[in-house]
């Protein structure tokens, strides 16, 4: 909603936020026409609170569902309420053209926002086998509203805060503008290979099924390369490595996440499912 009355000029506004960023255009800037993504996200997040609020009103296996299982943390609540202030703070910033501050907080952003990523992988790991047994429907809202949810808005707002990065080091350091494109894509490449490492090797049980951080990156990196003006520079062929690596990188994730899905399932023993009860008592401080 902030990032919608942001779009229209006027009243606390004096510019939209589509007006700066056409006014510090980067090589790395997105074409204009994705940046309905920030849209996209708020639709997304609407009908993940509807469904944060239906848990208000169904009772489960032993109470209401907003309480038990508590699959989303005392962390994750809190970790979004700092989101949301930091997300508007950044707003202010941003319109005001404080590039320096604007980058600070949309960093801030991107953490809060990988900690809330973190908080309900984490919970659904704790509770996704009673889930799997009693709660089915629950287990796939939560992989897909929430998890996938929350991934499209972190990969988009980490490619936000390398943009803002790019803008400060052009517009306020003596760094030319194809250097302050290459430093952001650069770290672009790097976490895009550090992700892959860590969800297909190492956080399996975590984020299986998390599946939007690359389809994210190749609509943003799709948009930069259509809106370059200086096609066949090393910026742009830069841009299209990535932009390969990105698409070679979704389609090894969904064969991984096919073949897992068939053969090593994550809740494979139905006999040994612990009570949300029982699980809630071995719970302490942000994760209870």
């Amino acid at each position: 909603m902030q990032h919608y009355c942001a779009g229209i000029s006027g009243g606390i506004f004096k510019q939209s936020t589509e007006d700066v960023t056409l006014k510090y255009r980067t090589p790395l800037s997105p074409a204009t026409w994705s940046l309905f993504m920030w849209d996209f996200i708020y639709v997304w997040f609407f009908f993940m609170f509807l469904y944060f609020l239906a848990g208000l009103c169904r009772r489960g296996v032993y109470e209401w569902m907003y309480t038990t299982p508590a699959v989303l943390p005392y962390g994750f609540h809190a970790m979004m309420v700092l989101n949301m202030s930091l997300n508007i703070t950044w707003l202010f910033l941003y319109h005001q053209e404080m590039l320096l501050p604007s980058f600070i907080i949309s960093a801030l952003m991107s953490l809060t926002e990988y900690l809330l990523l973190f908080f309900s992988c984490q919970g659904l790991k704790v509770y996704g086998a009673w889930l799997q047994k009693h709660s089915p429907a629950d287990l796939w809202f939560l992989r897909v509203l929430v998890q996938n949810g929350l991934a499209v808005y972190a990969a988009w707002g980490s490619i936000s805060t390398l943009l803002c990065l790019s803008i400060y080091l052009e517009n306020r350091t003596a760094t030319s503008k194809c250097d302050c494109a290459m430093v952001s894509l650069v770290v672009l490449l790097m976490e895009l290979l550090a992700w892959f490492l860590l969800e297909n090797f190492y956080l399996d049980e975590h984020v299986r099924y998390v599946l939007t951080v690359y389809p994210v990156t190749i609509l943003w990196l799709a948009g930069s390369v259509t809106q370059s003006a200086l096609p066949g520079n090393y910026i742009y062929d830069f841009s299209v490595v990535i932009l390969g690596t990105a698409c070679v990188m979704f389609v090894v994730r969904l064969a991984l996440v096919s073949w897992r899905h068939r053969t090593k399932p994550l809740y494979s023993d139905p006999f040994t499912v612990r009570s949300p009860v029982e699980i809630a008592l071995t719970q302490r401080g942000v994760f209870h």
